[in-house]
């Protein structure tokens, strides 16, 4: 899993609250723009919903009312995202997911709450503001999925979840902030009924 590429200037606001219940309606998502370039993406199950259900996880992960947000998901092969990952990256060989926030949202602090995004500002003409972009690549994420044993489907709930996570400011560079984002990954992924990805790993 990767942080993020490529960020811009952060926009102004005090930090948000990770976990705390956002005023959004019930079953609110951001808006998904995905795009499927390679075909055997075909054999997940409704990907639009499926990577809506994990980005609002993300935002009210982080306390961030969904509804007004948008991203783009780019559902593609490993070659790729390797060809992303080394113009983006400067590094070899697909990943997982790569993520390009909007904006620099990440705290000054190791272990601290990313800055606020504050309201969605769409453009003229746009329902929702972007922010950010997700590229995943098919084969890393079904051979993770296969030695997991889980199906294709929940992994790909995590990386999205993962992925967002990090458009919204999260990291995990520190053990801090490797911490604080890994937990609100593993609650979210619990309260959709999904395994705790983290579950068993090594300190």
């Amino acid at each position: 899993m990767t942080g993020d590429p490529a960020a811009a200037a952060a926009p102004g606001g005090g930090g948000s609250s990770p976990g705390a219940a956002p005023d959004s309606a019930p079953g609110a998502a951001p808006l998904i723009h995905l795009s499927v370039e390679e075909e055997a993406w075909s054999a997940l199950p409704d990907p639009e919903a499926l990577c809506a259900r994990a980005a609002a996880a993300a935002f009210r992960a982080a306390g961030i009312a969904p509804e007004g947000w948008a991203v783009s998901l780019l559902l593609t092969s490993d070659d790729a995202v390797a060809t992303l990952n080394r113009d983006h990256r400067g590094k070899t060989g697909p990943t997982n997911v790569l993520s390009w926030p909007a904006w620099d949202l990440a705290p000054d602090t190791p272990g601290a709450a990313p800055a606020d995004p504050g309201a969605p500002d769409p453009m003229p003409g746009e329902t929702a503001e972007e922010i950010g972009d997700l590229a995943l690549a098919h084969g890393v994420c079904m051979r993770e999925a296969e030695a997991a044993g889980l199906p294709l489907a929940d992994h790909v709930t995590h990386l999205v979840l993962h992925g967002v996570l990090h458009c919204l400011g999260y990291d995990h560079l520190t053990e801090a902030d490797a911490a604080l984002m890994e937990g609100l990954e593993s609650g979210a992924m619990l309260a959709m009924g999904l395994r705790d990805p983290y579950m068993g790993q090594a300190d």
